[in-house]
């Protein structure tokens, strides 16, 4: 049995939680785990979406990591936790959380540009995504993904119903799903 996967979404604020989740959801389905834990840091705390009702599996690992200490809260199938503004608490507990993950997928959703705090973290996830809107510098996603082993670029999702149904941690819309369909590719 393949052990689960760990993923890091590095992209705008405005992007990133639901590019996470939407990673988390799809590779909880992939690895038919009932659950994924989406760790999500900001330089600045974001304001948190509508939220669906967790799934009792969510609810318990967010529970267990509460118990732990972490700002965790359960969303539909996601067990989401909002990690320290400062980037190197950020990291350790990035790797506190993963590690308490147990057998669910875990995505690390880092809303905003690449700290060197997280470089150790980013070198052992199985994918590093890199989310670019088509108006971006193209040296911007090189410079992010430069001396990473396993880092692929997605475009970024357009705010459509898709994305909400995602950061709520309910489903993935056809719209989202093509939108992470290259690092799902590369994972499989």
């Amino acid at each position: 049995m393949r052990p689960p996967p760990a993923v890091t979404v590095l992209a705008p604020p405005a992007d990133a939680p639901a590019l996470g989740a939407a990673l988390g959801l799809a590779l909880a389905r992939e690895h038919r785990s009932p659950v994924a834990v989406l760790c999500v840091w900001s330089p600045q705390h974001a304001r948190v979406g509508w939220r669906a009702p967790p799934m009792p599996s969510a609810a318990r690992v967010a529970a267990t990591l509460t118990a732990r200490g972490h700002d965790a809260a359960a969303a539909g199938r996601l067990a989401v936790v909002r990690l320290s503004i400062s980037c190197e608490e950020a990291a350790s507990q990035a790797l506190r959380v993963a590690a308490a993950a147990g057998a669910a997928p875990t995505v690390l959703a880092l809303a905003g540009p690449r700290a060197a705090a997280f470089d150790e973290l980013l070198a052992m996830q199985d994918l590093v995504v890199v989310a670019v809107s088509p108006q971006s510098d193209t040296g911007l996603a090189r410079l992010a993904t430069a001396g990473l082993a396993r880092a692929v670029t997605c475009a970024i999702p357009r705010a459509d119903p898709g994305r909400r149904l995602a950061a709520a941690g309910l489903a993935l819309l056809p719209s989202t799903r093509r939108a992470i369909a290259a690092p799902l590719a590369v994972l499989s």
